[in-house]
């Protein structure tokens, strides 16, 4: 795989996820921060982004890949999640002074559909990733002392709107998102609530080594009653802040330090903290309505917050 420019016109980007590579220059270590972006036609390009350079492309998928994520442990390993209903662990590589480089292909798991968002568990980030996929949600062990070839999931996770009946499948988990080492934020399609539930308590009821598992849920916060999907949830850990916009532009914002017992057997859902309604925003003498904001994020010290639309429009708030 050679250097090239990054020219892809009938490209759709889906998904972006940044590392930083360690490159030998002349005996000393020199920092590479690479940007990877993938989405319809199956190919994760990688961009040195401090010269605006696209060096290489790897054909990863052959359906769209909707969601990517690099493992926090390992810089070059990129997890790569598709339409085909496959993720795949690959190894990237290291650039040469000349940007060549050389990609492998290291794991598959099967999904059974499409995954939508996934996370490795902080914890443990070389055992365990999880995926909300359109099917459920589910957990797989990534150990790779284990066979390499294709694996199944070890775990699928069981939440309380499985038990509702009606006419929406509530098994489509769209988003999901490690609040802290241990918490846990996801939701279903249509469910109208987001759930708060531990990874490791949910792992201590485990039965043995049964595949159907029970989410141990700390907390359910009441959201936007919307039948649509791929809204994001985002988190800003330093200040303890679970965010998520929605249908009509607004954002809910959630702080979730203060998990009580209360909450766990009284069945009331848990009301935002603060929902940040819609601004007043007027382009050319016209006002624009609230719109789908697809995902909410802030900076670390949460002194700005961020809201990307389906508009074309971003907005930003700040902090006082």
């Amino acid at each position: 795989m050679s250097g090239m420019h990054c020219r892809s016109v009938m490209e759709d980007f889906f998904s972006l996820a940044w590392t930083t590579l360690t490159m030998i220059d002349k005996d000393k270590e020199r920092k590479l921060n690479v940007l990877a972006v993938a989405g319809q036609m199956g190919v994760v390009k990688l961009i040195h982004t401090k010269v605006n350079y696209c060096y290489g492309s790897i054909k990863a998928h052959r359906k769209s890949i909707s969601t990517i994520c690099f493992s926090p442990k390992t810089e070059t390993f990129l997890f790569t999640a598709s339409y085909d209903h496959t993720i795949i662990l690959w190894d990237i590589g290291v650039p040469d002074l000349d940007y060549r480089f050389q990609a492998s292909r290291l794991l598959v798991l099967k999904s059974g559909s499409t995954p939508f968002k996934m996370s490795l568990v902080p914890t443990c980030p070389d055992r365990y990733l999880v995926a909300a996929c359109e099917n459920g949600c589910f957990a797989w062990d990534i150990t790779p002392t284990k066979p390499t070839g294709k694996r199944n999931f070890e775990m699928e996770f069981l939440f309380p709107i499985y038990n509702k009946e009606d006419e929406n499948n509530y098994h489509v988990i769209d988003t999901l998102v490690f609040c802290s080492d241990d918490l846990i934020a996801s939701k279903s399609s249509m469910q109208g609530s987001i759930y708060l539930w531990s990874w490791n308590k949910t792992l201590q009821k485990r039965k043995k080594q049964n595949i159907k598992v029970h989410a141990e849920i700390l907390r359910e916060f009441e959201w936007s009653n919307t039948d649509q999907l791929y809204i994001a949830l985002a988190v800003c850990p330093g200040e303890n802040y679970l965010l998520c916009g929605d249908e009509k532009g607004d954002v809910w914002m959630y702080k979730f330090d203060e998990t009580s017992a209360e909450y766990l057997t009284s069945g009331k859902k848990t009301s935002p903290t603060q929902i940040l309604k819609w601004p007043n925003i007027e382009v050319k003498g016209e006002i624009v309505e609230g719109t789908l904001i697809n995902v909410a994020i802030t900076d670390t010290e949460f002194k700005y917050l961020v809201a990307a639309t389906d508009k074309n429009i971003i907005v930003i708030w700040k902090r006082i």
